[in-house]
C-alpha cells in the first residue's frame, strides 16, 4: 500500500471487475480492500483480490472505515441492476469514486459525476457532460460538447458525435455510432453496430444501418 491510498471495495468479481482491478492497480490511487460477490465462494481470488463475502457486509465494511465502493456489475443490455446497487451503496453513505484509467484521454473541462468509469483508451472531448454511475468502456468516443446521463453504458468501441444527448438508463452497445446531434432518449437500447441518424424515444429498442425501431413507435 502506497502513503496516501485510502481503501475501496469491488462489488462483484466478474469481467467488470477483473478491468477495474487493472484500473485501479494502475492509476495506483486506491487500495483494494477486498471484492463483495452473491456467488463467488468467500476465500477464492481474483487476480490477486479475496473475495470477502456477500453484500450483507457492506455496513460492516463501512462502520470499520471502509468509506469507497466501486461497483464491479457490468451491464448487458440493461443497466437496471448497476443502478439499484448504486443506490444502495449511496443509501448506506458510501463514496463511489469516478474512476479513469491512465490511458484514457479526457478534456480537462469534461464534467466528471460520482460512480464514473472511463476504460483504457477511451477518448472525452470538450464541453462534455458525464453523468453518474455511467460507464465510458474500452476505446469508446465521446465527442465535444455531449451530454451524457446517469446509469448509462457506451460499449467498447462506440462513436457517439459532437452535441448528442444520451439520456438515463440507455445501453449503447459495442461498434454503435450516433451522429451528430443526436438526441437519445431515456432506457433506450442501441444495437452493437448500429448507426444512429435520427433522434431516439424513451424506452425503445434499435438496431441496423441506419438505425430502425424495433420493439414500438
Amino acid at each position: 500500500m502506497k502513503t496516501g491510498q485510502e481503501k475501496i471495495i469491488i462489488l462483484g468479481g466478474g469481467g467488470h471487475s477483473r478491468v477495474l482491478i487493472d484500473l485501479i492497480r494502475t492509476s495506483g490511487k486506491y487500495e483494494i480492500a477486498g471484492i463483495l460477490d452473491l456467488l463467488l465462494e468467500q476465500g477464492i481470488k481474483v487476480l490477486g483480490i479475496s473475495v470477502l463475502g456477500k453484500d450483507d457486509l457492506l455496513p460492516e465494511f463501512y462502520k470499520r472505515g471502509i468509506k469507497n465502493v466501486c461497483i464491479g456489475v457490468g451491464s448487458i443490455k440493461d443497466n437496471n441492476n448497476r443502478k439499484k446497487i448504486y443506490e444502495k451503496v449511496k443509501q448506506i453513505g458510501f463514496h463511489v469514486p469516478f474512476l479513469i484509467h491512465p490511458k484514457a484521454i479526457i478534456s480537462g473541462d469534461t464534467e466528471i459525476s460520482e460512480g464514473v468509469q472511463v476504460m483504457a483508451g477511451a477518448t472525452i472531448q470538450t464541453g462534455c457532460v458525464i453523468g453518474e454511475n455511467t460507464i465510458i468502456n474500452t476505446g469508446a468516443i465521446v465527442e465535444h460538447d455531449c451530454s451524457v446521463g446517469r446509469d448509462v453504458h457506451i460499449c467498447p468501441g462506440s462513436v457517439i458525435s459532437g452535441e448528442c444527448t444520451v439520456s438515463d438508463g440507455v445501453f449503447v452497445g459495442a461498434g454503435a455510432t450516433a451522429i451528430q446531434g443526436i438526441k437519445i432518449g431515456k432506457g433506450v437500447l442501441v444495437g452493437a453496430g448500429a448507426v444512429v441518424i435520427r433522434d431516439v424515444p424513451d424506452n425503445v429498442k434499435v438496431v441496423g444501418v441506419p438505425a430502425k425501431i424495433v420493439n414500438g413507435e
